[in-house]
């Protein structure tokens, strides 16, 4: 139901309530002024039955309202006419109608203005002691109905205005309540939002924070790793530099091995010559051992003939006596000599012996050399076969650790470039993050504004719904 119609409704309910309050005022007055009792109860029961007639068979309340305008002042009139017509009892016109503006309906003021105008015109004329207690012209009651008049003119502005209020009311009402429970809906979600996104924005900066702070790790840890590599590269260049020295030194062991070779080639020459020379010796020295054979047999031959020289000596006598200090001088010498020739032959069969020992013993040990030799020059061939292939696989990584090196101090570089744009970028979004977070604490503090206002609206809202249910309550009552 509109605001107008229950105001109405409430209304017409007090009204008829006043209406019966009336009765023991119009029965005091009627005793006190002694007139007619029955119409003291029988005029406001009349109205207040014809009133709730009224509001049974219409259904639009203007009708019972427009009607109680006429009620009012038959009332008044039925007051005026209790009390013998005195002048104060007209205040209840001017009163009654003031009250009549409550029902908000311009007809009713009007009905009663009419109503108080025909009633003083046509009680002056048939039954004018019902209007005055005193001899009054018609200039009196037209001044009472002037006065009227100019109230009903107020009143039925104030009451044209009141009606606007309600309607206007009524339409906020109607307007206001899905828009409050819209704002009401939307400020909640907006606050909610708000919060979610100052929380997501509030993450988001800390997010964008740690990566940025993990980009400069990152970038700090690219510009080591580039500075390792280049390091890296260095070493390799050192490497490579060493590898060639090595290759080198290999070519050096080469000529070494050359040198070997020519030493071994040497001493199998060596080997070779001191054979011969050695049985040179161990010849000489039988050739020695020989001649001393032959010494001894002319040694034994000597000691023959000295032996045989003395016998003759001996057979000769004094004449051979000369002769055999001869054969003795020859004997002792020849003795002397057979004892030098077998030194001789000790001492050579001795060095003979020992010379061949020596011989023996210099083979063996050239042999067991060259043999060595031979092994250690087999083992070095060997060894430096084995460098060479690996120096020749070492050079070949390095090369291709260099390259590779390379394309990874390249990436190094696209990657420091890179993690920088990331932290320009990062570092915008920053910004850009930090502005959008303090616009939407701007939002938020304009939501939190607008949840004031929406639970202000609510507020009213209530109030106005309040006001309907307890107009609705004494409009039951």
């Amino acid at each position: 139901m509109k605001i107008y119609e229950k105001n109405l409704k409430q209304s017409l309910k007090i009204m008829n309530i006043a209406i019966l309050l009336h009765i023991p005022v119009f029965l005091y007055m009627a005793n006190f002024f002694d007139t007619e009792v029955s119409i003291a109860v029988g005029a406001p029961l009349v109205l207040f039955v014809g009133q709730k007639i009224f509001e049974l068979v219409f259904k639009n309340l203007n009708v019972p309202a427009i009607l109680m305008g006429f009620s009012s002042m038959a009332l008044s009139a039925t007051m005026i006419h209790l009390g013998k017509g005195m002048i104060e009892w007209h205040f209840h016109i001017f009163v009654f109608i003031g009250i009549l503006s409550i029902f908000a309906n311009p007809y009713t003021i009007v009905a009663a203005a009419l109503t108080a105008a025909i009633h003083h015109v046509s009680f002056f004329y048939f039954l004018p002691e019902s209007v005055f207690n005193y001899n009054a012209s018609i200039y009196i009651v037209i001044i009472h109905a002037a006065f009227v008049v100019v109230e009903s003119i107020a009143c039925f502005f104030l009451s044209n205005q009141f009606k606007k209020s309600l309607d206007l009311q009524d339409r906020i009402q109607i307007e206001i309540e899905p828009l409050v429970v819209s704002i009401d809906s939307s400020s909640k979600s907006s606050s909610k939002s708000c919060s979610t996104l100052l929380d997501l924005t509030g993450s988001n900066s800390s997010a964008i924070s740690e990566i940025s702070t993990g980009a400069s790790r990152i970038s700090e840890m690219a510009i080591k790793t580039k500075e390792k590599i280049e390091e890296t590269l260095d070493l390799m260049k050192q490497t490579q530099s060493s590898v060639r020295e090595s290759s080198a030194v290999i070519k050096d062991g080469e000529s070494f091995l050359e040198s070997l070779n020519e030493i071994k080639n040497q001493m199998e020459d060596l080997q070779s010559l001191s054979a011969s020379q050695l049985q040179s010796v161990v010849d000489s020295v039988n050739t020695i051992s020989e001649k001393t054979g032959i010494i001894n047999d002319i040694v034994f031959q000597t000691k023959l003939l000295s032996f045989n020289a003395s016998v003759e000596a001996a057979r000769a006598g004094e004449q051979g006596k000369g002769f055999a200090v001869v054969a003795e001088e020859i004997g002792g010498l020849a003795t002397s000599s057979g004892r030098a020739s077998e030194e001789i032959s000790k001492i050579v069969e001795d060095s003979r012996n020992k010379l061949s020992e020596s011989v023996g013993t210099i083979s063996n040990k050239l042999s067991d050399f060259q043999s060595r030799l031979e092994d250690a020059f087999t083992s070095w061939e060997d060894i430096n076969n084995r460098l060479k292939q690996s120096f020749i696989v070492v050079e070949s990584n390095s090369v291709n650790q260099e390259a590779s090196l390379n394309i990874i101090s390249e990436g190094a570089d696209e990657q420091c470039d890179g993690v920088s744009e990331l932290s320009s970028a990062l570092s915008s979004i920053d910004d850009s993050s930090n502005k959008s977070l303090q616009q939407l604490r701007e939002i938020e503090d304009i939501t939190k504004r607008l949840e004031e206002d929406s639970k202000m609206l609510s507020s009213l809202q209530s109030n106005l719904s309040k006001k309907k249910q307890r107009s609705h309550k004494v409009v039951e009552v």
